[in-house]
């Protein structure tokens, strides 16, 4: 068993960035289930919103404590586009690609790690900004979904930034 199979599967892989024979970082996304499988939601203003979980495997990183399953994020929001250097603050515009992959997600409160979360106001947002664009991949591209799922394999086990010692 990995860390956090219920999403880290192949019918869950949305997209990958890098080049898809050399280990490239694959993204995952699915609604959340309790125990019963019943869809959980949660109200934001008022109305239910599904929730999601979302999190990528980095299968190879200059960081060795980098390399492995994000730490799965819950949110009633997700998105993942290819941005310019102009929408991506916080980094040298001489480092960034002309695009690279910006995920954006959104919940209520923040997780027990907190890095990275700001304030809005109806929760806290995290963005996630790639190395390289995001290539998307459709249910039915099969050989392309064989080959990143071999990351679910590789990379059985969260980051080891994220372990406690």
């Amino acid at each position: 068993m990995g860390y956090f199979d219920p999403l880290y599967r192949k019918d869950n892989i949305i997209g990958y960035t890098g080049t898809l024979n050399n280990n490239p970082t694959v993204y995952f996304v699915t609604e959340c289930r309790d125990q019963t499988g019943a869809l959980k939601t949660q109200a934001v203003n008022g109305v239910n919103q599904i929730l999601f979980w979302n999190g990528h495997i980095t299968q190879a990183h200059n960081d060795p404590d980098n390399v492995g399953r994000e730490q799965v994020s819950e949110s009633y929001s997700y998105s993942i586009a290819n941005v310019g250097p102009d929408k991506i603050s916080g980094f040298d515009p001489k480092t960034l690609l002309p695009v690279q992959a910006q995920e954006t997600y959104h919940q209520s409160e923040v997780p027990a790690t907190g890095n990275g979360y700001y304030p809005t106001p109806d929760g806290f947002t995290d963005v996630h900004v790639s190395r390289n664009p995001f290539i998307p991949v459709g249910p039915r591209d099969s050989a392309t979904l064989d080959e990143l799922a071999k990351s679910i394999a590789r990379c059985p086990h969260i980051k080891r930034k994220y372990q406690r010692f």
